[in-house]
């Protein structure tokens, strides 16, 4: 695990600080700084890792080199907060969903991450779904509406269940107040939107997650190599 700073609260004082008086011109191709790493793989780095809303039965474990979670009843996805908090960010996790996976599960099962995220539910987010080798770059809105950015088929960009997915979401202002969203799947771009209403999300927290449109239960996968950027220059 690798950071700027290696207090996990700092970390996330220094996002906020640094980030909330800011406002960028970001394209597709801005380049960043990473700003936290955790690669997931010691019982301490994953100890910074913490479910947050909806109080979803979430089961984390099995696994010593990896952030394991397993879906129980009534789930419908599992959030996991990382700690760095902010407005202008990227994140970007490698995911797995397992081929043990309930089959009817699997079909319809996602792995994703998410930014300015509040306790509502609202945020941006970037989904993967293996089984169908689709991913979606989205806008949830705090009555749970979505807005949908992009979501479609991409050939073997997305890697099926059991084989690992990089997925990176980016969520840059402008300095009219627009936010120009981009999803990433494996280091391709897949998707990029504006935002007009970029300010109307008021969350921001980071997470990463396993979730269903129905019921996810016995869905199982994995996290590892999670990283938080900011734009460059700042």
């Amino acid at each position: 695990m690798r950071s700027l700073i290696k207090n996990p609260l700092l970390k996330a004082a220094v996002a906020v600080l640094s980030i909330g008086a800011m406002a960028f011109a970001a394209t597709a191709a801005a380049n960043t700084i990473t700003i936290y790493r955790n690669n997931l793989d010691t019982v301490d780095a994953r100890s910074q890792i913490h479910q947050m809303a909806p109080n979803a039965k979430c089961e984390r474990g099995g696994s010593p080199k990896a952030f394991r979670f397993r879906l129980g009843p009534k789930a419908r996805e599992c959030f996991y907060r990382v700690p760095m908090v902010g407005q202008n960010m990227q994140v970007t996790g490698i995911a797995r969903i397992f081929k043990s996976t309930p089959r009817k599960v699997l079909k319809r099962a996602y792995a994703g991450v998410s930014l300015r995220q509040a306790r509502d539910g609202s945020r941006y987010q970037l989904v993967v779904w293996p089984h169908t080798r689709r991913y979606g770059l989205r806008k949830v809105q705090p009555s749970g509406a979505i807005d949908n950015f992009g979501s479609r088929k991409a050939g073997n960009i997305v890697r099926g269940p059991g084989l690992a997915n990089r997925i990176t979401l980016r969520a840059f202002n402008g300095p009219n107040g627009g936010a120009q969203i981009v999803g990433f799947v494996n280091g391709k771009k897949v998707a990029a939107a504006r935002d007009d209403q970029g300010n109307s999300l008021v969350g921001r927290d980071t997470s990463f997650s396993i979730g269903s449109k129905q019921s996810a239960r016995g869905a199982i996968g994995s996290f590892v190599d999670i990283r938080v950027a900011i734009p460059d220059p700042y």
